[in-house]
């Protein structure tokens, strides 16, 4: 397409010399003295119209060695990402300098232009911050086609997509460029025209100039070729770069003339696919002669054609001022390849593009990259998800003879006063084992919990004076057993409500309170707690509880180690006073969660401090800074014994393990409530159409119908008998996920309890509901 107007501007060229050289030659005897004259006094201004036109020339042609020159620094980079060729670093930083210098004098060329001055600044300084971005890119991922980690593969995506916004910032900004450069060159060119027009109507004036105005005009005419010569040497200069730039890439070039349906594509479209063919430029019909008589369309895949061909005619409908089409085409040797088409339009006055001019892209490497990444985080998520239902079932396993352990123990113990001095001391190990091998099985779920995201922490109004106070009971008694004082100060916040997950900071506060406890042998436990940066217009504050005691202390260099999972400082803290090391990751891990920190300052044999800072938004603001804001008491819930078993204070208990039957049965017989036993779901159903209970135990795995859908059956059982209250059903199992949780109070539960079953929580939660029958 080049050489067609190479040869239609030669052709215009001769024709105006000719014109020129006659008209010139039939007035010349009229217009001589004139001519001479007038060439005397406009000399100066010829050459200064002349000096301009060049520039001009000069300009724009230093735009498009930039254009080129930055999309071949863009090719080699992407040359070397691909192959790791050092070969294509050198060319790049070759192509880089040569850029830099480009854009250095085109600000230098335009100083004569203030506007065009000040455009060719904001190129200079874009192209400074492009090619340092490349060059960060370069050295960031200058191994990226041997990496596998997909995180870096993901930011290497989203770099190249920086690239093209700043490849896209610069391009615009070129064009704008020459788009004002080319304006200003033809009114250049227009008043150079109208200069020339005075100087032949002075040669029909002036006869005895006619000598003197031929050979000025043939003077003329002699440098308008000259520079036409030069001008085109540059343009093909310009081209064979281009071509040289775009076979470096292996990237193919198209230019499709819609009106007169002909196409331009060089030869590296047909490279790419394996067909080792010319630049070709003609019809759209030749081109399948040109391949041997294959249809392009042909080539494509049939999956992706429907696709490729609604992108074209969106572009030729003008409804997309781009074009961007993804598709596969099959490779001479029979395998599909991807391939990217991308371009722009230029548009008639329509507003309807005329031609269509981009490049294609080999992405096949691309989209392997992004199918191995798909598919390895499909496995990933499978892992995972197996993981969580192995632990889910490993737990209810362990979960389900241990609740009989413990409930048995506990019974036990408080009928020890009834046996021997051996025994006692038999069944306080029991209890003790049977406490810490529960707290070992927590711990280890909560922290893969944790570890696979499934913690969600929830929001609740959070009072402190009735936190604190619950605090000190839980952990009280452990002091008081190992005779240490224990104290909690939270002056001046008795009236502070804020937002919070209640349950998990409550566990955070008795992992630290009760490692204070654990290691301190002789001494104190205090718990300060305290708010700091109060922001009162935006009800915000931060949350400061620290925990310090006179315990063992813990050397500066194992402060990290702590925090750590399944990690002591050493082995003789394991025996000594056991644990699973897993009490600290989880407390630091869930404070983390709520947007705070848990930091610890020690030293050896001088006790530690630990400090919990969290982000709070404070609920009474206003109350609390007068001090008199409503008192939240903590509810506490005793074991209330009954004198009778009538209906509403009857339980259903649930229940397919014989273990948990007695355990739980004996708890419901020290609470003096009556209770009916079903081993599976159909059993619970027909008892409950039968008897009415106060309330109902229900475990979730059974044989014959499962703890939900007997739920989901009891509440509609009570929805078809409206004037039935609605029967209180308390959830057990060993499964303790938040979505065995989730499940529960979905299929109509009223709430959930965790095996093993904690027998003061167990009895608070059930007498809850009963109290209220």
């Amino acid at each position: 397409m080049f050489h067609r107007n190479q040869e239609s501007r030669e052709e215009m060229s001769k024709g105006n010399t000719t014109v020129l050289f006659v008209a010139s030659a039939l007035f010349v005897a009229a217009c001589m003295a004139y001519v001479y004259v007038f060439l005397t006094a406009s000399r100066a201004e010829v050459r200064r119209l002349n000096d301009w036109v060049e520039q001009s020339k000069i300009v724009i042609t230093q735009a498009h060695e930039i254009m080129t020159l930055h999309e071949s620094m863009l090719s080699e980079q992407r040359g070397f990402f691909i192959t790791g060729d050092k070969k294509f670093s050198i060319h790049f930083h070759d192509k880089q300098n040569r850029f830099k210098k480009a854009t250095e004098n085109l600000v230098n060329l335009t100083n004569d232009n203030t506007e065009q001055n000040r455009r060719s600044d904001e190129i200079r300084d874009f192209a400074d911050e492009y090619t340092a971005y490349l060059t960060k890119r370069k050295e960031e991922y200058n191994d990226i086609y041997l990496v596998h980690n997909s995180s870096k593969i993901e930011e290497f995506i989203k770099g190249a997509q920086t690239v093209e916004i700043l490849h896209d910032k610069l391009t615009r900004l070129i064009n704008e460029f020459l788009n004002e450069e080319n304006n200003l060159l033809k009114i250049r060119f227009a008043l150079f025209n109208e200069k020339r027009g005075d100087y032949s109507r002075n040669m029909i004036l002036s006869l005895l100039g006619a000598c003197a105005l031929i050979l000025l005009i043939n003077w003329v005419l002699f440098r308008t070729q000259r520079n036409f010569f030069l001008d085109s040497e540059r343009l093909r200069n310009i081209d064979d770069r281009y071509k040289v730039a775009i076979a470096a890439t292996n990237d193919g070039v198209f230019d499709w003339d819609i009106n007169n349906k002909a196409i331009y594509l060089s030869s590296q479209i047909f490279k790419m696919c394996g067909h080792y063919k010319q630049d070709y430029d003609g019809s759209l019909l030749g081109l399948v002669t040109y391949l041997n008589g294959i249809n392009p369309l042909e080539l494509i895949h049939p999956d992706d054609l429907a696709m490729f061909r609604q992108n074209i005619q969106h572009f030729t409908d003008g409804l997309t001022s781009e074009y961007n089409n993804v598709f596969r085409v099959k490779h001479a040797n029979g395998y599909w390849m991807w391939v990217q088409a991308r371009g722009g339009g230029v548009f008639g006055v329509d507003g309807k593009p005329v031609r269509l001019i981009g490049s294609h892209s080999d992405i096949s490497i691309q989209k392997k990259m992004e199918e191995r990444l798909k598919k390895e985080m499909e496995e990933a998520d499978l892992s995972s998800k197996s993981k969580m239902e192995s632990l889910a079932h490993l737990s209810h396993e362990i979960r389900t003879p241990l609740t009989t352990v413990t409930g048995i123990a506990e019974i036990l113990e408080r009928q020890a006063a009834q046996l021997t001095e051996k025994h006692r001391i038999l069944i306080k190990a029991l209890v003790t084992s049977s406490s810490t091998l529960k707290d070992i099985i927590n711990d280890v779920l909560d922290f893969s919990r944790i570890d696979s995201g499934e913690i969600k922490l929830e929001k609740n109004a959070i009072q402190m004076d009735a936190l604190m106070r619950e605090i000190v009971s839980i952990m009280s008694v452990q002091a008081i057993e190992k005779d240490i004082m224990f104290s909690a100060d939270h002056q001046g916040l008795g009236h502070l409500i804020f937002e919070g997950d209640q349950i998990r900071l409550k566990q955070v506060l008795i992992n630290l309170v009760g490692n204070a406890i654990k290691f301190t042998q002789q001494g104190s436990v205090k718990v300060v707690a305290a708010i700091n940066s109060f922001n009162v217009k935006e009800s915000k504050a931060n949350l400061v509880i620290s925990v310090t005691d006179t315990g063992i202390g813990i050397s500066p260099k194992d402060h990290q180690i702590i925090f750590d999972k399944f990690k002591q400082v050493d082995d003789t803290i394991s025996k000594g006073f056991g644990g699973t090391g897993l009490g600290l990751p989880i407390s630091k891990s869930l404070v983390e969660m709520m947007g705070g920190e848990l930091t610890v300052e020690s030293e050896l044999d001088k006790g530690s401090n630990f400090t919990v800072c969290i982000p709070i938004n404070i609920i009474n603001t206003e109350d609390f800074i007068s001090g008199t804001g409503s008192e939240r008491l903590a509810s506490s819930i005793g074991s209330i014994p009954c004198s009778t078993a009538s209906d509403d204070r009857r339980v259903l208990l649930v229940e397919d393990y014989e273990g948990n039957i007695v355990v739980i049965g004996c708890i419901l017989e020290e609470l003096g409530l009556g209770y009916d036993v079903a081993r599976n779901g159909l059993e619970a159903i027909e008892m409950f159409t039968k008897k009415k209970y106060g309330a109902i135990l229900m475990d979730l795995q059974m044989p014959k119908l499962d703890g939900l859908s007997t739920t989901i059956k009891i509440r509609e059982f009570e929805k078809s008998n409206p004037q039935n209250t609605p029967t209180p059903i308390i959830g057990m199992t060993a499964h303790a996920t938040y979505k065995d949780k989730n499940n529960c109070l979905e299929s109509g539960m009223n709430e959930f309890i965790s095996k093993p079953i904690d027998q003061a929580k167990l009895v608070g939660t059930l007498m809850q509901y009963i109290n209220k029958n």
